[in-house]
């Protein structure tokens, strides 16, 4: 009999406000921040600090890597580390469309003015153009050799749109999108990270590795260069960062009140606002430097005598000319710059509030509102309070699960914090030492905690405060486990004791806990102590050790009892079943190992991570054990038949801590990218065949590669292949036989169905392929056909045709209505027109090669080009109509535009009666 198990699957993910590889950015009304919280998009209301929306697709994995709202504030493109691209609507909190054509991380987003553009660049080096109108790829656009970091777009009045990318290939490059070609190419001495128009359009500013902001003045009228080649960016200069910190990430114009500044974010803790001056200023600033350029010459030729005054008018000449063109200086100088409580990712600027929103590497957010001063001159910098959001500042190095399993606790190196399990906010913020361990006393109202700096903390939960603090060891407290009785705990350290505790509980209207040590139990071991464990009988006392080893001592008299060899590093975590028959210890050397407690032989050795296994736990009641490691796997494995159950994953960091509840119904994980995973066991069962397969299909999804024809990699598209793709593939290639079949036995049986019958159309045969053709999306076709073999792509050529020709003998006049209803149920054809272009522009070296094919697409173009320009007509025909319609109402002084509905009338007499 196959054994099943039952499935884990994740529940929900807290503590993460923002992460790492991703930016942050503003909703229209600066009343909500949007982050990227590992594989989630966050909706945060900054006025009440709580998130209103996780933006998340189920089972999803994929870490949002870039986040861009569209102008209005109703869409948001979120990029993610595996090159996918997905457009989320706000309001509906779900994805409107997504688009695959990046092979790996994007790094970077755009919107045009009118929002039907999205230009995306990634780690791969290719600048994609999205259609969002038509939701396809509208261009690949190859030429930076390095990751792309910057990209906007230049829509200058009265000129074709243009995009200006950036990269760390050190080169900034002006793409013209109607040919699809690098028209200019800027280049910089170190890699740039940020670009930035202004509002006119007429100036671009780029932030690089370099303490120094560069500068070029833009001319959409294209210029030719006596080399022959274009210029349309003309180089300023550069303004100094005078107290920037890092590399520039990110660049804004921005206007406050009567002025515009340019602001600036490093990778430091610096925000550095620069001002802008108009051409007034501009003019005055440059003939002021001019006059001292002069002056300094004047004074050098007086003190050089006669022998220097050729000299000097010769410098006053050069001078004069390069005064001739503009400088940065003259435009931008420095004005102020302000210093945040932790080193800045990002930064997102809305002109509404004037207020700037920055992404810290501490899991905070925190805003800085921007107005101008009294005297008009500069601006005010007003920071306001960090935004306290529930989430630790550094890694988490521990959990523990409160024994009714309402709550949960996590440790980190400035707070210990209390979590509701059910709904996954966080309850309480306890401020403590660096938490290494703990656990929830009896009666879930106290929480004992042992620290780097070798001290127990107790905390009551209730009041929230530190009840006693007990400086138990002279090093780290890595060990922290509680008696079966519940009524004392044993603690090891770095200072290679193993001390005893008993707890003291007061009854009364206040409940207290004291904890007293039991001094003439104290022992001292061969190493340090990173783990403790009891054994569930209270028998014996487990110990892992630094020197690779586990010590079984006896809990009464201590005295050793066995020592299990065989790790080759330090053994990180143990764990002993409930039954007490087995031992579990996880090792720096990626293996597990099973241990009998009887006799102490190892039963099994599980090569169990790919890095160091830092918690193992078994679940309560079973021989089913959980184990953690740094490359950020949760696995559960079957200690009785040594089996991989399944392989969890979702965190973006290692794994440090996990917590089980009490009859494991959930797990609870955690590590150094301050997230906080809960997986829930579900009712599902999981067979272990089915759960290699689905691995194997994740490793052939990994690993599928691009394998385009030479006619496709002149022009490539902007699409990617997937297993989703493949899979469509395979099915329309069985719905191609299937027709086939189909057809051929209705010839054998001699019915005639030359055409397609009006009202059985989706009973035909060649109705059936054409209605799954038409279930092909823009975002996808290409890669459908790409894959399709040549004699199922002339069956589809085939099937094509002969829906077009049924379609087209169709009568008119009231047969019209007739092909109306022909076209509803069967199909439109736009997607049948775009998959026969599609697979003769794949296919045609061998429809070329092939005489049989030349008559087929001779009959397919004829039949195309009717049916197609009859379409066109008809649109055409409606639009005029519609037109005259609008006339006319304008002339009527009807409204044209939709009206705000009425108030119900039923709501008014509700009203009517309650006042009465």
């Amino acid at each position: 009999m196959v054994k099943a198990y039952l499935r884990f699957e994740h529940d929900k993910a807290v503590g993460v406000v923002t992460s790492r590889e991703c930016n942050v950015a503003f909703d229209e009304t600066g009343r909500f921040a949007l982050t990227g919280a590992v594989e989630s998009v966050g909706i945060w209301n900054l006025r009440q600090g709580v998130q209103e929306k996780a933006l998340v697709l189920a089972n999803s994995t994929d870490r949002v890597s870039r986040l861009c709202m569209q102008a209005g504030g109703l869409r948001c493109a979120a990029g993610y580390l595996d090159g996918t691209v997905r457009i989320w609507d706000l309001k509906a909190h779900h994805v409107l469309q997504t688009f695959q054509g990046h092979r790996s991380a994007v790094t970077c987003f755009a919107f045009d003015k009118a929002g039907q553009l999205l230009a995306s660049g990634s780690n791969d080096t290719d600048l994609v153009v999205w259609d969002l109108v038509n939701e396809s790829g509208l261009a690949r656009l190859k030429g930076h050799v390095d990751a792309v970091t910057a990209v906007t777009f230049w829509e200058a009045a009265a000129s074709p749109v243009r995009l200006i990318s950036a990269s760390k290939d050190r080169l900034i490059r002006i793409w013209s999108l109607e040919m699809q070609i690098c028209l200019q190419a800027l280049a910089e001495h170190t890699e740039v990270y940020a670009l930035a128009l202004n509002e006119a359009q007429t100036r671009l500013a780029a932030g690089s590795s370099a303490k120094f902001l560069h500068f070029w003045s833009l001319d959409p009228e294209a210029k030719t260069s006596e080399s022959g080649d274009l210029l349309l960016a003309n180089f300023l200069g550069a303004v100094p960062r005078t107290e920037g910190q890092g590399h520039a990430l990110t660049l804004q114009f921005a206007h406050v009140d009567h002025l515009e500044v340019l602001l600036c974010q490093g990778s430091g803790r610096t925000l550095e606002v620069f001002r802008v001056f108009s051409e007034q200023e501009v003019s005055k600033r440059k003939k002021r430097r001019e006059r001292r350029a002069k002056a300094k010459l004047r004074k050098k030729g007086t003190e050089a005598g006669p022998a220097g005054a050729a000299d000097v008018e010769a410098a006053e000449e050069q001078e004069d000319e390069d005064a001739e063109g503009s400088h940065a200086a003259d435009e931008i100088t420095p004005l102020q710059t302000h210093r945040c409580s932790a080193k800045a990712l990002s930064m997102a600027w809305n002109p509404k509030t004037k207020t700037v929103l920055l992404g810290l590497t501490n899991n905070l957010l925190e805003s800085v509102r921007i107005t101008a001063s009294e005297e008009g001159a500069g601006v005010l910098l007003t920071a306001t309070p960090t935004l306290e959001f529930a989430g630790h500042r550094t890694g988490v190095r521990a959990l523990a699960v409160a024994m009714d399993d309402s709550m949960f606790m996590s440790l980190s190196s400035e707070s210990v914090k209390i979590w509701s399990a059910s709904t996954g906010r966080c309850v309480r913020t306890l401020p403590s030492g660096y938490g290494l361990c703990g656990f929830f006393l009896a009666g879930n109202e106290h929480v004992l905690i042992g620290t780097k700096e070798g001290s127990l903390e107790l905390y009551d939960i209730q009041i929230g405060e530190l009840s006693e603090s007990l400086e138990a060891h002279s090093g780290a407290v890595y060990g922290l486990a509680l008696r079966p009785d519940q009524k004392g705990c044993a603690s090891g350290s770095a200072d290679r004791t193993l001390r005893f505790f008993d707890f003291e509980f007061t009854k009364g209207s206040q409940k207290s806990v004291k904890i007293t040590e039991q001094a003439e139990r104290s022992t001292e071991l061969p190493d340090e102590i990173l783990a403790v464990a009891y054994s569930a009988n209270s028998k014996y006392v487990n110990v892992a050790l630094l020197n690779h080893t586990v010590v079984v001592l006896f809990e009464d008299s201590l005295k050793f009892y066995l020592s299990l060899y065989g790790h080759r590093l330090p053994v990180m975590a143990l764990d002993v079943s409930d039954d007490s028959q087995m031992i579990a210890s996880g090792s720096a050397d990626k293996n597990v190992r099973l241990w009998s407690c009887q006799f102490g032989n190892c039963l099994k050795s599980l090569k169990a991570h790919s890095e160091s296994v830092m918690q193992v736990r078994f679940l309560p009641g079973t021989h089913y054990l959980a184990t953690a490691g740094r490359d950020h796997m949760l696995k559960l494995w079957d200690c009785d038949s040594y089996e991989l159950i399944t392989s969890l994953q979702g965190h973006a960091c290692e794994i440090l801590a996990m917590a089980l509840s009490q009859d494991a119904a959930f797990i609870v994980t955690a590590g150094n990218d301050k997230q906080i995973r809960m997986w829930k066991r579900t009712q599902e069962q999981l067979f272990l065949s089915e759960e290699r397969a689905k691995e194997l299909e994740d490793q052939f999804e990994q690993e599928v590669e691009r394998e385009d024809l030479p006619g496709a990699a002149t022009a490539p598209r902007p699409s990617r292949r997937t297993v989703e793709s493949v899979r469509t593939t395979e099915r329309l290639m069985e719905v191609l036989d299937e027709a086939k079949e189909a057809e051929e036995q209705l010839a054998a049986e001699g019915i005639d169905e030359a055409a397609i019958e009006v009202g059985q159309g989706a009973r035909h045969p060649c109705a059936r392929a054409i209605a799954y053709i038409n279930t092909l999306n823009a975002s996808n076709i290409y890669e459908v056909l790409l894959a399709l073999p040549f004699a199922h792509a002339l069956q589809l050529l085939k099937v094509i045709l002969r829906f077009l020709e049924a379609v087209a003998s169709l009568p008119g006049g009231e047969g019209a209505q007739a092909r109306g209803k022909a076209l509803s149920a069967a199909a439109t054809l736009q997607t049948p027109c775009q998959a026969a272009l599609i697979a003769a522009y794949v296919h045609h070296s061998e429809l070329a090669a092939t005489s049989s094919c030349r008559p087929i697409l001779m009959r397919l173009k004829s039949q195309m080009q009717l049916l197609l320009q009859a379409e066109k007509d008809r649109i055409g025909l409606t639009m005029a109509g519609l037109s005259h319609l609008q006339s006319l109402m304008k002339r009527s002084g009807l409204p044209t535009e939709p009206q705000a509905a009425a108030p119900r009338a039923p709501k008014k007499a509700a009203k009517r009666r309650r006042a009465t």
